[in-house]
């Protein structure tokens, strides 16, 4: 990666960031939300914690839920209607932390996350460019704001190589 400034995006927050800079999470059930608008030179990453909020977010420019996270990033992003087809987006993230065989994959929290981020950006006229998201293992994402080009790592549970 390229950018020289590291913003870290921690569980329930919204970054965007420009040329020389990097942002970055560390996943584990949590929904990663990358936005890439290489046109105008900015770039965005939420760490979206759970799905759907049941109200308003408490805190301008929330990323704790799913849905007010993609609109802070548009919002933060100052995406126009007509330029929301053009934006690379990806998720990545919603892993089986815990794993529980015995709970219906429909039922876990990664997965819940997962499958609510498709839907609700398909809703906001987004397309997605890439998924990464399920399993068992951790995920270390990282957009370079310069480039425009993203990295998903996947991060090995104790015990694997």
């Amino acid at each position: 990666m390229s950018g020289e400034d590291r913003l870290h995006v921690q569980i329930g927050q919204v970054k965007v960031g420009r040329a020389g800079q990097t942002l970055n999470a560390i996943l584990g059930s949590c929904i990663g939300l990358g936005f890439v608008d290489k046109k105008n030179g900015i770039c965005g990453l939420a760490h979206a914690l759970l799905a759907k909020a049941e109200g308003p977010p408490k805190a301008k420019g929330s990323g704790r839920h799913v849905d007010h996270a993609i609109e802070a990033l548009l919002h933060q992003m100052n995406v126009a209607d007509a330029e929301r087809r053009k934006m690379r987006v990806f998720i990545a993230g919603g892993a089986n932390m815990t794993l529980p065989h015995e709970t219906e994959p429909e039922r876990l929290v990664g997965q819940v996350n997962a499958d609510f981020a498709r839907a609700a950006l398909r809703d906001a006229g987004l397309r997605i460019v890439h998924d990464d998201t399920g399993g068992t293992h951790g995920r270390r994402v990282a957009i370079d704001c310069t480039t425009g080009d993203f990295t998903i790592t996947p991060i090995p549970r104790l015990g694997e190589g």
